[in-house]
């Protein structure tokens, strides 16, 4: 299909500074824009009832592109946590890593957590390597994925 290309993925966020410290000093995304919204037309966009306050950063890796939302008003709903990995909807965003540990480190340092139980080694032919849950500092599930000595995870 042509005439249309992927723009972005938003992540509403409670704490803009500080999710913007995560991803970017703790992920290395690199911050390209931000946005103040206000006013009726982005009231409809975005389905907002009521006064309407939105702080955005728009931040990229590769070829990732995230914009971070922080609704100041109406403010944001749910709580910041992890949910099942079998609720509908997006579900996880998938890193991967040289150095699991080191990773999962940066992870804790800029206020994320992992989940140690979900660290797993798979040595199947087809699917080699070590994965790790964690979060972001709202819950949001990142499955680091670290490929056994320098495969190229491109080619998979």
């Amino acid at each position: 299909m042509t005439g249309w290309t992927i723009g972005h993925i938003g992540i509403c966020v409670t704490d803009l500074e500080r999710s913007v410290r995560f991803w970017c000093e703790g992920l290395g995304f690199e911050m390209l824009r931000e946005f103040a919204f206000k006013g009726d037309s982005w009231r409809r966009i975005l389905e907002i009832d009521g006064s309407l306050d939105l702080q955005t950063r728009i931040i990229r890796r590769d070829h990732m592109t995230l914009e971070l939302l922080h609704f100041i008003s109406p403010g944001h709903e749910g709580p910041p946590e992890r949910v099942p990995m079998n609720r509908l909807g997006f579900t996880h965003l998938a890193i991967w890593v040289k150095d699991i540990d080191a990773v999962a480190a940066r992870v804790v340092e800029y206020g994320g957590a992992v989940v140690e139980d979900t660290r797993v080694l798979f040595d199947h032919p087809l699917l080699r390597g070590r994965w790790l849950i964690c979060t972001d500092p709202d819950g949001l599930r990142l499955e680091l994925v670290e490929y056994p000595d320098g495969e190229d995870v491109l080619e998979r």
